[in-house]
């Protein structure tokens, strides 16, 4: 069993992230302005590790190399996507943040924003990473519809449906659907009165797409537009440029050489981490890494030009060779061991690529690789930040390094609907206790024009309370009074009933127009469902107030 470094991991706690429902809220741990000093303080963590990890490099000198050649990347990309040139790729701090190239909601959108301010804050570099190693979403957007009173939620496409495979290797199919995205968008959005800003960020996707082809650049290039259109913007990579990268390659081969070691900490970590959060699934929030037969699971990805499937990698250590395998066939054999010379297994790797075989990070391997060896602060959504407990121990265990500090940021931005049911669950529940003392406490609700029936039904009531209060304090009582004592409880009981039955009638009237009430504010509540949902499109908004909004982060 492999015991915790003590002196360089952080003690398990148990957190709550929360989403912040509220519009215009945001959630952020650390205080964004506390950010600047995190990452230097991670940087200079970083500048002094001089023990050699990667194949006689040391983590210091494996950093410098890898964001030297990663911003280089990175720059040209962002200058052949926008048709500018880049944001420089000099500065002394380096914030990175990712996500999946979709038309993702702001609460998401606002990391993007955060990284480019902390850079301009800072003298430093922003650089989103697009996970294009995750499989295509639905090429849809959700948007509004119905009426405000009882609204429902559809779907506009912005491509044809395309079947299971990466991000990165998707087409678009429909170019006419693509380029007439905006306009089914903005009439979907008239009844509403909202005037969404797809229509200001839509032609750079479409000059993108006519170019490429690609649906990730054509949708980066969106996103991209719209950020420039409010004065940021950051440097942008694909996964999959990053994973076909040199310094990638070197930490794919230091990770496989050394998987004994990494899948018993990855699992240990992982065994923890289930413990503390009272987490009983087993592929939550990722799977264990499994052993067959003498192969280990890697944690990457690989899948192939001819077929798009990702499958897991599983390694096999021979002597002086790492076998790689697909869990069905062995697919390569580097010439590879914990102490061996790095440039032959990486040459092989290049040749893998050029013969259209993908191998790529899975989620904990993309923000251990951009946390360890890249960035000088990494920031998370909240789901990220919840798994990426589990990367600080192994980053500890694993590479004998402190793990650095991130952060977390989330938001929520509500559509600009012109109004909203001022209505809670606690108003509904607070109508429910109402009608529940309605059917059994029906006297305290009676107006003062009582009928005889009633007033006599409350006096019996109000005797049998006194009966009930004056048995409770007798006391002392024979085996036989005991007896009796439980008959007369027991007839009160159902005298109790009887009479509550009687006076109910009375109430009927309030009972109905309750049930009414309640009725709408469960309406009222299903449309405030629909109306606040944080996780319509950024395309949707109102330039206006998603400008508004990400322009003051650090005044929220």
């Amino acid at each position: 069993m492999l015991k915790p470094q003590t002196d360089i991991e952080k003690p398990w706690i148990r957190q709550r992230l929360l989403v912040p429902r509220s519009d215009g809220t945001l959630f952020s741990k650390p205080s964004l302005a506390e950010v600047p000093e995190l990452a230097k303080q991670n940087q200079l963590r970083f500048s002094e590790s001089s023990e050699p990890i990667f194949f006689g490099r040391s983590l210091a000198e494996f950093r410098t190399w890898t964001r030297s050649e990663i911003l280089d990347l990175a720059g040209r990309y962002t200058s052949s996507l926008t048709g500018q040139p880049s944001p420089s790729t000099a500065g002394d701090l380096l914030f990175v943040s990712g996500h999946q190239p979709a038309l993702f909601h702001p609460g998401v959108l606002v990391k993007n924003f955060a990284v480019a301010e902390l850079a301009n804050r800072t003298g430093g570099v922003g650089l989103n990473l697009i996970v294009d190693n995750d499989m295509l979403s639905t090429p849809t957007v959700r948007l509004p519809a119905g009426d405000f009173c009882e609204p429902t939620v559809h779907t506009v496409e912005f491509d044809e449906p395309q079947p299971p495979q990466p991000w990165e290797d998707a087409t678009i199919q429909n170019a006419e659907l693509f380029s007439s995205f905006p306009d089914r968008t903005v009439q979907a959005l008239q009844p509403w009165k909202i005037d969404p800003l797809v229509t200001e960020i839509w032609p750079a996707a479409c000059v993108v797409a006519k170019r490429t082809k690609s649906l990730v650049n054509a949708l980066t290039a969106a996103r991209c537009q719209l950020e420039r259109n409010f004065g940021f913007g950051n440097l942008e990579l694909p996964m999959s440029q990053l994973c076909d990268s040199e310094p990638f390659r070197w930490f794919f081969c230091h990770l496989v050489a050394n998987l004994p070691k990494f899948r018993d900490v990855h699992n240990q970590v992982l065994d923890q981490y289930r413990s503390i959060n009272r987490i009983r699934s087993q592929t939550h929030p990722v799977p264990g890494l499994t052993e067959h037969d003498g192969w280990l699971e890697a944690p990457f990805w690989v899948w192939s030009l001819d077929d798009k499937q990702r499958k897991r990698i599983f390694v096999r250590q021979l002597d002086g060779q790492i076998e790689l395998s697909d869990g069905k066939t062995a697919f390569c054999k580097l010439t590879l061991n914990s102490e061996s010379d790095i440039a032959a297994a990486v040459d092989q790797l290049a040749t893998l690529a050029k013969q259209g075989l993908k191998i790529r990070t899975r989620a904990l391997t993309t923000t251990l690789f951009a946390r360890l060896c890249l960035s000088d602060l990494f920031v998370h959504g909240i789901g990220g930040a919840k798994y990426d407990e589990m990367t600080d121990r192994i980053l500890s265990r694993f590479y004998q390094v402190s793990a650095p500090a991130f952060s977390t940021l989330s938001a929520t931005l509500h559509l600009p609907f012109e109004q909203h049911f001022n209505v809670t669950q606690a108003d509904v529940l607070r109508l429910n206790q109402l009608s529940r003392d309605l059917k059994f406490n029906s006297d305290r609700h009676l107006s003062d024009g009582r009928s005889t029936e009633a007033i006599s039904l409350i006096e019996q009531k109000r005797a049998l309370i006194v009966q009930q209060q004056q048995a409770k304090n007798r006391t002392g009582l024979s085996r036989n009074e005991r007896k009796s004592h439980r008959w007369e409880n027991h007839q009160r009981y159902q005298r109790f009933q009887k009479i509550d039955r009687q006076l109910v009638k009375f109430t009927e009237t309030q009972q109905r127009q309750l049930s009414e009430e309640v009725q709408l504010l469960n309406q009222q509540l299903a449309a405030n469902t629909v109306l606040e949902d944080r996780e319509y499109s950024f395309c949707l908004y109102h330039a206006e107030k998603l400008q508004n909004f990400m322009c003051q982060l650090w005044e929220l």
